[in-house]
């Protein structure tokens, strides 16, 4: 794989004398090809030439006729194939092209993989090292950024501390009458009465 402007220029520079070397040991013999093939190239036209003309004045009836027969039917698919024509325009043309990008955008992941693939299989051809990129810088900055996103979480859900509530009033305590007046009424009279 051509990298640089200078090595296109210095390929393109060994092309040109190729081809001009090529051309200069070809030509004599191409001349000389050509001037033993005359000959027979003009014994062989001398020959076909009348069977050619045999041949197209009994086809010329035969394609008359053909013809006839066939206008009528040329004119009735006129509309069917102008009709095919539009509607292959109008949504087959679309619809393929709409799938090709389509293909071209879904295979651009593994077309990008193929050529690094490529790539590589080419350095490692050449005996170059390859040098693979280091995953913990990565791995890094996305754990400090799930804790950044973790903590603005936090802080924009964060409810706010309800107000301290009063202490719940006690109930008041009985007194000694209260407690004998209620406690008479609820206690039963004694078995032996």
């Amino acid at each position: 794989m051509l990298r640089s402007k200078p090595e296109v220029d210095v390929a393109k520079d060994r092309l040109a004398q190729s081809w001009e070397t090529a051309r200069g040991t070809l030509a004599p013999r191409l001349s000389a090809a050509r001037e033993a093939v005359a000959p027979y190239v003009d014994t062989a036209t001398a020959r076909v030439t009348p069977v050619l003309d045999d041949a197209r004045s009994r086809m010329s009836p035969a394609i008359e006729s053909a013809t006839e027969r066939l206008s009528p039917a040329v004119e009735r698919l006129g509309p069917a194939v102008e009709t095919a024509r539009t509607r292959l325009r109008d949504d087959v043309a679309p619809a393929v092209v709409a799938a090709v990008e389509t293909a071209r955008e879904q295979s651009a992941p593994a077309r990008a993989e193929a050529l690094e693939r490529a790539q590589n299989a080419v350095l490692a051809l050449r005996g170059e090292r390859i040098e693979k990129g280091r995953r913990w810088p990565v791995a890094l900055g996305c754990l400090l950024a799930g804790a950044v996103a973790g903590a603005a979480a936090a802080i924009v859900t964060r409810r706010p501390t309800p107000e301290p509530m009063a202490p719940p009033t006690p109930f008041p305590r009985r007194t000694d009458s209260e407690q004998n007046v209620a406690g008479a009424a609820t206690t039963e009279p004694p078995a032996g009465s």
